[in-house]
């Protein structure tokens, strides 16, 4: 493929967050609309922007380009509140199921961070992202997996 020049010159990060603590919750619709809502405005600030994503039941994937905020400001605020607002959720939707004093434990584990460095390493993880739904066993066919920016159920601004 072939890239603009200075293509790579803003810096881009690939971004792996684990979350533990609730099996599957990352891609019912209440809990992309709450990553939908936080990514979304954090680009409508010009603070960073999303180049691709793929969410799977416990595990985010982002492709960010810093712009106003460089990614070791932005990411540590982004990942403890997005933790705060889904914990938030979680613990409402247990009370609603009838849970007395339920204990919620959600945690980011494991978590990394990637420097994109040229086209090479772009296309590798894109691809990655691509296809992992396939090999995970959630889609049969890459382009049908809804939880991607091919498809964007999860209605992130890309």
């Amino acid at each position: 493929m072939n890239y603009l020049p200075g293509a790579f010159d803003v810096p881009m990060w690939y971004i792996v967050m684990h979350l533990k603590g609730a099996s599957g919750i990352l891609t019912q619709k209440r809990y992309c609309d709450v990553l939908a809502r936080r990514l979304n405005r954090d680009q409508e600030n010009s603070l960073i922007r999303i180049d691709d994503y793929l969410l799977l039941p416990e595990t985010i994937y982002l492709m960010v380009q810093e712009e106003a905020l460089k990614l070791d400001i932005w990411y540590p605020a982004f990942r403890d509140q997005l933790l705060e607002e889904l914990k938030e959720l979680y613990l409402s939707e247990l009370i609603a199921g009838g849970a007395i004093l339920p204990t919620v434990n959600l945690s980011w584990e494991p978590v990394s961070h990637e420097l994109i460095a040229g086209p090479e390493a772009f296309e590798h993880r894109v691809n990655e992202m691509l296809f992992l739904p396939v090999r995970k066993g959630l889609a049969s066919d890459p382009e049908h997996y809804p939880y991607n920016s091919v498809n964007n159920k999860a209605g992130i601004d890309l």
